[in-house]
């Protein structure tokens, strides 16, 4: 049975991860601490098969202390688990959210300059060095080699032009290629980024940035990806009535 991948997110997380069916429910639990820093005896898992849907189930531990398998879950790929923290004593739980930004007697926002912000020791950036996450994981340079040579090997089969979809926590979306490069006013021009066009109005610009034109969309149909999250293909427009034409037909 292959590996899946299953969106992970908590209130302060949210990452793609790649899960076996083989494993059981308390080593997932002990990933998911090294995700998202809850503890595993106090996570509460919300499982949401369907991304357009605010429906979910509870995944639980069987009561007579056995090891159940994923697989008995039917996980899907592309489907979500939340993880949440039942202690709300956690360090987690009691973390301040706008630590990086406070208002003054005049209701205007400010930031804290980030030496300050540094040594603060209820800030989610003190949480996440606490709990090695991110740019704190030991391992984050091999991971990170890891995502370059996934960028590259997309990267070796895509054209601008090309049909495309993208598939992340938001659901599917499908576009077409407009642009492959680099991008100075995004990482100062390091990486390489794909431009794509979406089908319907779910991007975040149309194709500029900073008021520096990049290629041509319509308002709110462009955005800006990482190649790692693009699959080219034969990918036709999604008929956004095909679900009611099938509940019509039922």
């Amino acid at each position: 049975m292959s590996d899946l991948n299953i969106f992970i997110t908590s209130n302060l997380t949210s990452s793609e991860r790649r899960i076996s069916p083989q494993w059981d429910l308390d080593y997932l639990k002990q990933k998911l601490e090294l995700i998202t820093g809850i503890q595993p005896e106090n996570q509460i898992l919300q499982y949401y098969p369907n991304q357009h849907s605010n429906e979910y189930t509870t995944i639980t531990s069987p009561s007579n202390g056995d090891a159940l398998l994923l697989s008995s879950f039917n996980l899907r790929s592309y489907s979500r688990i939340h993880v949440l923290d039942s202690d709300p004593d956690s360090a987690v739980n009691n973390l301040d959210f706008d630590n990086e930004k406070e208002n003054n007697d005049n209701g205007e926002e400010f930031h804290l300059p980030e030496e300050e912000y540094a040594k603060r020791q209820d800030s989610v950036l003190h949480w996440k060095k606490t709990n090695q996450l991110g740019r704190f994981n030991p391992e984050f340079n091999s991971l990170q080699e890891k995502l370059n040579s996934e960028n590259e090997e997309k990267l070796r089969d895509m054209k601008v032009g090309q049909r495309c979809r993208i598939i992340n926590i938001e659901g599917e979306r499908r576009g077409e290629v407009k642009f492959i490069g680099k991008i100075e006013s995004l990482d100062k021009g390091k990486d390489v980024w794909v431009g794509i066009e979406f089908d319907e109005p779910v991007g975040k610009n149309d194709g500029s940035i900073d008021g520096v034109r990049i290629f041509e969309a319509r308002h709110k149909h462009g955005s800006f990806v990482k190649p790692k999250q693009v699959e080219v293909g034969d990918f036709p427009e999604l008929d956004p009535f095909a679900d009611e034409d099938l509940d019509e037909e039922l």
